[in-house]
């Protein structure tokens, strides 16, 4: 409005409230309107009007104010000496109340002069703005055309807005600065972990401790980063940002999104190589001397010891319903978890100051951290347990299951660390079920007992064995596998069966001469005892019952 009351047409017009506050009320339209006011106003429009129908009643024009202040007009313009010969004192008096500018016109001054010189000057301050945006999107195009860096772009979107500016990416880290901005990182740094952030426009959000504003580097829906600045003072932010800053800053973050999708594009072509070399170890398919050379060009250490662990996740689907990620596919969605776990494997990795590679495969993670040979699982349960964290944090309530190849674990030995690793990972979650850590070690007896399933002829004895009992249990449901099984456990103790089982020592006594009869097989006899408590292993294992290939790659 100070902009409008200095244009030769209104120099005639008097301000009778509020003048104080001119320079902070935004004009962007001018309307002519009399009672009533209803809809017909818009937000930051400067409204002319003659005042009839009001004429010597004082709350008619007290009222047509009121619903024009409230419309969030810009300010009241009244031709006076005609339907009205002023302001009553209780109109000023409210207007001054709700600081709201009334502005007496002469009668004799026409409403379509106004009208046109206003809405001259503010075609002439869009084309002004237009022009600028134009002008600083053409400068930071050049930048990126010609190799400048987002340092450089700061700088030319520095000197248009004459504040400090900083750029950011998604995760608030400092990527661009202009040469100003010393003091405005510092504030960006100590408060925007804590620092409370209001929404004060469609892209834009405001920390309140220290003025400091974020504009969204914002593409297809897809967040690169933040460009941040600092409230001019005494400036309030309405004013800012529509006083043509948010038209020069939507065209600054068209240009600035081409510096990060060039930079995504980079990350994930250096992703891909890095996935597909990670898994090339895993397969083992490749020489030696090939394998130095991808892995110079990676920054990889292949020549260290390295052992491999898998990472499998039970509850992805649980996951994506919590996420609320609704614009993602769960296939998109996945693909981003992955890369989230990835991140924070490498944070672990570097909180122990180790190496890792990295990649997932068949809903699989691999890795391969680098290891002291002397303490290989001290140095693996200290990594995942900084692992398993994290997780939880980024993914709360993620089921992370893991094996381990430590027993190959060294140098050139990626594959058979692999597969170990599978191993104990399948077998772990077969035996233990989701959400726990195994060593290829600790499942020795499993695979010894795998290896003896594969024979039809086990197969034959086991079945022939127990098989009696387990018709008997599912007719009968007396539980004599159970029974049997806490029997072995308990080292052929009746007392601490009995004790184990909450059964009577008669009833228990009862179940294993009914087992004995069943399998015709002491047990007493120790030949009799280790078929029993072989063939009840394989068949609890699912070995015998539900013998199949495995699911992934294959030694």
């Amino acid at each position: 409005m100070k902009d409008v009351m200095e244009i030769d047409v209104m120099k005639r017009s008097t301000v009778r409230s509020a003048e104080g506050i001119l320079i902070e009320r935004l004009v962007e339209s001018i309307s002519v309107i009399e009672i009533p006011v209803e809809d017909f106003v818009r937000k930051n429009e400067f409204v002319l009007t003659t005042a009839i129908g009001c004429g010597a009643d004082v709350s008619a024009f007290k009222k047509f104010v009121q619903d024009v202040i409230d419309s969030g007009a810009a300010a009241l313009g009244v031709a006076t000496g005609h339907h009205v010969s002023g302001f009553p004192p209780e109109v000023l008096e409210l207007a001054e109340t709700r600081q709201f500018p009334l502005i007496e016109l002469p009668w004799e001054l026409r409403f379509a002069d106004i009208t046109q010189s206003i809405l001259g000057a503010l075609n002439n301050w869009l084309r002004h703005n237009a022009n600028r945006a134009e002008e600083l999107q053409k400068q930071l195009l050049h930048q990126f055309l010609t190799g400048g860096s987002l340092t450089d772009a700061a700088e030319v979107i520095s000197h248009e807005m004459d504040c400090a500016v900083i750029i950011l990416d998604t995760e608030g880290v400092i990527n661009g600065k202009s040469r100003n901005s010393q003091s405005l990182q510092e504030k960006w740094q100590s408060n925007h972990d804590q620092g409370s952030m209001i929404e004060i426009g469609k892209n834009c959000m405001l920390m309140t401790e220290n003025s400091l504003i974020t504009y969204k580097i914002e593409t297809a829906n897809t967040l690169h980063g933040y460009l941040g600045f600092e409230l001019p003072q005494d400036v309030p932010i309405e004013h800012f940002l529509c006083n043509g800053e948010e038209y020069l800053l939507n065209h600054a973050v068209v240009a600035l999104c081409l510096w990060f999708q060039r930079e995504n594009v980079i990350f994930e072509t250096e992703l891909r190589l890095r996935d597909d070399f990670v898994w090339m170890l895993a397969k083992g398919e490749q020489v030696w001397e090939l394998i130095l050379s991808r892995a110079k060009a990676l920054d990889y250490q292949v020549e260290l010891p390295h052992v491999c662990i898998l990472g499998s996740v039970s509850n992805f689907d649980i996951l994506y319903e919590k996420s609320n990620s609704a614009r993602d596919s769960f296939d998109q969605w996945t693909k981003t978890a992955y890369r989230l776990i990835e991140k924070k494997v490498e944070e672990a990795a570097n909180s122990i100051q180790r190496r890792v590679m990295i990649t997932h495969h068949q809903g699989r993670l691999i890795i391969f951290l680098e290891i002291p040979m002397d303490s290989i699982l001290d140095t693996v349960n200290g990594f995942l347990n900084r692992v398993d964290s994290r997780l939880q944090q980024a993914l709360p309530g993620i089921i992370m299951s893991w094996g381990v190849g430590e027993n190959h674990a060294g140098v050139k030995s990626f594959h058979q660390s692999f597969n170990d690793a599978r191993i104990a990972l399948d077998i772990g979650i077969h035996q233990k079920g989701p959400g726990n850590r195994s060593t290829f070690t600790n499942t020795g007896i499993f695979r010894a007992l795998n290896s003896l399933a594969n024979s039809p002829e086990i197969q034959e004895i086991t079945l022939s064995t127990i098989g009696s009992l387990l018709v008997y249990d599912q007719h009968k449901e007396l539980d004599l596998v159970e029974t049997l099984i806490a029997y072995i456990r308990n080292q052929m103790n009746v007392s601490q069966t009995s004790r184990a089982l909450n059964l009577h020592r008669q009833s228990l006594l009862y179940r294993l001469r009914k087992i004995e009869s069943l399998t015709d097989r002491s047990l007493i006899d120790p030949d009799d005892l280790f078929l029993l408590d072989l063939s009840i292993r394989l068949w609890t294992t699912g070995l015998v019952a539900n013998k199949k290939n495995a699911e992934w790659p294959t030694q």
